[in-house]
């Protein structure tokens, strides 16, 4: 990791005892899964499965919550939150803001590695 990253992700590094080794690890686990979880969001969104959709999102969120638990990880909650009140139209909205803002954190979380 670069001095840019251990700023960034300092937290993370912090949750994780200071262990880069671990770090990138858990980097290589979220490059790998979280684009098939994302994707699968995104359909389940797009079939109207709410239920569904809640509980990928909340996959996601965990699966995020190792590098950053603030925005964008912090905006899932209120996504599942509309998701189980049945709520398409709020989901639909805030989900289109909140993808490219995970994708950017899934980018800054490959750089790592």
């Amino acid at each position: 990791m670069n001095d840019q990253q251990r700023t960034r992700f300092g937290e993370a590094l912090q949750r994780l005892g200071g262990d880069e080794e671990t770090m990138e690890m858990m980097a290589t686990i979220v490059t790998e899964d979280a684009p098939k979880v994302l994707e699968r969001w995104s359909d389940e969104l797009q079939a109207k499965d709410l239920d569904a959709y809640a509980r990928t999102g909340h996959a996601l969120k965990g699966l995020l919550s190792t590098f950053e638990t603030n925005e964008p990880v912090s905006r899932i909650q209120p996504l599942i939150d509309d998701a189980r009140k049945n709520d398409v139209a709020a989901v639909r909205t805030s989900h289109a803001s909140v993808v490219p803002e995970i994708d950017e954190l899934l980018s800054e979380i490959s750089a790592i590695l």
